[in-house]
């Protein structure tokens, strides 16, 4: 009778355990090497971007925000980037994902700053995170099948000019351009973290 109750609390116990990691959320998010599907968000212009219109082409998702001096102090270098890179596939697209920036806000500082490239709205936080984006600024980098390549710091520089630069997104950007992994595939962001 003991050997039976025994039994029986053993296999409870291993019912309920399976049973609640059945029921417990998986970790949100895309992982390295992952296809992105699913991607439409609206501009802060009232204009739809998918991935799908970027097909065959390298997508680089800046998380912005104008409300982050550290996002602020990279709009030169993510323009560079962009300028840099547009004539050789790779499109450069901001995500604002804050939920404290409304559309009308993001809209006017992003045309006051005169960014060179679209601020797409994330009010949600949705594409955040699915592609774990904690901080502006950040960049996740998709390949041109829409597969997550990159996801991290676009540099680990704070300041323009500070030396030891290494330049994560180039490098990211350079490998995929020929062909290759990228020499990092993550890295830690730095800057504010973004308010869901």
């Amino acid at each position: 009778m003991v050997m039976n109750k025994t039994v029986a609390v053993h296999r409870l116990v291993a019912f309920l355990i399976i049973n609640f990691a059945a029921l417990s959320p998986l970790p949100a998010g895309a992982q390295i090497g992952e296809k992105i599907t699913g991607f439409r968000l609206t501009d802060a212009r009232g204009a739809i971007h998918t991935l799908e219109e970027h097909a065959g082409k390298i997508v680089v998702l800046e998380f912005w925000s104008f409300k982050c001096p550290v996002s602020l102090a990279y709009d030169e270098r993510v323009a560079a980037l962009q300028a840099k890179y547009r004539n050789r596939g790779v499109v450069v697209l901001a995500v604002a994902s804050n939920k404290n920036e409304s559309p009308a806000e993001i809209q006017r500082n992003a045309e006051n700053l005169n960014l060179p490239f679209p601020v797409l709205l994330d009010p949600d936080g949705a594409l955040a995170e699915r592609l774990h984006a904690t901080h502006t600024p950040s960049v996740a980098i998709l390949d041109g099948s829409g597969a997550l390549r990159y996801r991290g710091a676009i540099d680990n520089n704070k300041r323009v000019g500070e030396r030891g630069r290494i330049p994560y997104a180039e490098e990211a950007l350079d490998a995929l351009l020929a062909g290759q992994t990228p020499p990092q595939t993550e890295t830690n962001a730095f800057g504010c973290t973004i308010k869901r």
